[in-house]
């Protein structure tokens, strides 16, 4: 019983599959080509065979697969089983050779300048996996690529080659898990991952002392306010009478400290600014969670540092 419903199965097939290899071969003939592809390929499914994977090369050398196409030829030019069609898909195949674009692979971790593969690494394009990353066939069109490594979150993204014959690139910058606590190695790096970091707590310390600078400004504007307010109250002089003393006293002692506070200021935005600086051009060796705040009362200025180190 099984083994006649292996065989009728198997008769059934054969059929379909003829069917759809003649549907096929006519729509290549009218030129449309997505639609010969499609009947090519179901007729391989049902009944696989070197003359429909011959004629699969041939349209999708016409949709513009032209990598698809070539990988096909020189299959076929070494497994055909007649010498006529070995030959005819060699003869192809060079002919597609040098219109095929070309990929080239760069692949490094992010933030890093060194271009170096980690161990175990599993690149695909449009699906399947690849040794070599400097000169790899693909089609015209958009080609999908993606990364896996241990350790590093799976990568993805997409390349577009719009002529025959040209060569595109495409760089897969691997990132590690934010939680992940895996040692560094001992490869030489162009550059830490803690520079860009440095650079930014730069930026913030400048801008603090900018800031700074700009309130040691205002105070300083408040301050020859409240002194012109001071010699107004005392008639003009810089000393009081007792009788215009409670007056311009308040106005003096305002002045006094809003100009301390002026003076604070303007040495605190100095020193935030010339750390800013010291700390973009002094890159860590490690990573450090850095912060730089400017510390000012009435009497004293400065710059506090803090963080894991």
């Amino acid at each position: 019983m099984g083994v006649l419903l292996l065989s009728v199965a198997s008769a059934t097939a054969q059929p379909a599959a003829d069917v759809a290899f003649e549907r096929g071969r006519e729509m290549l003939q009218i030129g449309k080509y997505s639609e010969a592809c499609a009947a090519f390929e179901e007729s391989q499914q049902l009944r696989p065979r070197p003359e429909t994977k011959f004629n699969i090369a041939l349209c999708s050398e016409q949709l513009g697969k032209l990598a698809t196409a070539l990988a096909l030829h020189r299959e076929l030019a070494t497994t055909h089983d007649t010498p006529a069609r070995r030959a005819k898909s060699a003869e192809l195949a060079a002919q597609l050779e040098p219109r095929v674009p070309r990929l080239q692979i760069l692949v490094g971790e992010a933030r890093k300048r060194t271009r170096r593969s980690p161990p175990d690494l599993e690149v695909r394009v449009n699906g399947v996996q690849v040794t070599s990353f400097d000169n790899v066939p693909i089609d015209l069109g958009t080609t999908r690529v993606t990364a896996i490594a241990p350790g590093f979150v799976e990568w993805s993204g997409q390349v577009r080659a719009a002529e025959e014959a040209k060569r595109v690139r495409i760089t897969i910058d691997l990132e590690r898990p934010a939680s992940s606590a895996l040692p560094e190695t001992d490869e030489p790096r162009v550059d830490q991952p803690g520079s860009s970091n440095r650079k930014t707590y730069a930026t913030i310390a400048v801008a603090v002392g900018g800031l700074a600078i700009g309130g040691g400004v205002m105070f300083g504007i408040l301050a020859r306010a409240a002194w012109n307010d001071a010699l107004i109250a005392c008639g003009g002089d810089s000393a009081c009478t007792d009788d215009q003393l409670p007056i311009g006293q308040p106005f003096h002692d305002t002045a006094v400290t809003r100009g301390r506070i002026s003076t604070v200021m303007f040495v605190a935005g100095g020193i935030a600014v010339a750390t800013g600086v010291a700390l973009y051009l002094t890159a860590p060796s490690e990573r450090k969670n850095v912060a730089v705040a400017p510390s000012v009362d009435a009497s004293s200025a400065g710059v506090t540092v803090f963080g894991r180190f």
